[in-house]
């Protein structure tokens, strides 16, 4: 049955390599992503991670942010995770226009609730972002993206719609 379902990824990932027709390439402002490990009890998943720069693109719009604080149980460090709620605004990514998270952890939000606003009542121009080291994790019962960083990018949203 193991060796039955290795075939069956293995057509699949081959497929995938053969029918990539849609070509994304990666420019000098777009995210960067971590590095994927092959994994024996997950290949399916190892496949999907490696391709995700053209699944989600590498620029963002910014919808909202979250904070969380938790405390270390041992030390009662409180540690802060920014959590990035954006649009996928690369044409070219599979996920085009959907609102996806992205969590970096130990991180204050770099944008103030103030300016959020503004852009909200449209008194300011939407705000763009990009993140390093995207890493996809997979668990039982959901998923999660993570970023070490989080960085504006100053560009409008029609130069990076019109020109991926």
């Amino acid at each position: 049955m193991a060796n039955e379902l290795d075939e069956k990824v293995k057509k699949l990932i081959s497929k995938n390599k053969d029918n990539s027709n849609v070509k994304v390439e990666k420019k000098k402002s777009d995210s960067t992503f971590a590095k994927v490990y092959p994994s024996k009890s997950a290949p399916v998943q190892v496949e999907m991670d490696k391709r995700l720069f053209s699944i989600i693109g590498g620029k963002f719009l910014l919808i909202s942010i979250d904070q969380q604080e938790n405390a270390n149980e041992k030390t009662g460090e409180i540690k802060t995770t920014s959590i990035y709620s954006v649009r996928v605004i690369s044409r070219q990514a599979k996920a085009y226009r959907q609102v996806i998270q992205i969590k970096i952890k130990n991180a204050k939000p770099i944008i103030k609730d103030e300016e959020l606003d503004k852009v909200m009542l449209e008194l300011a121009k939407p705000i763009l972002l990009r993140f390093d080291n995207i890493a996809h994790y997979s668990y039982i019962g959901g998923e999660s993206l993570t970023a070490s960083n989080c960085e504006r990018l100053d560009m409008t949203v029609e130069e990076v719609v019109n020109n991926e």
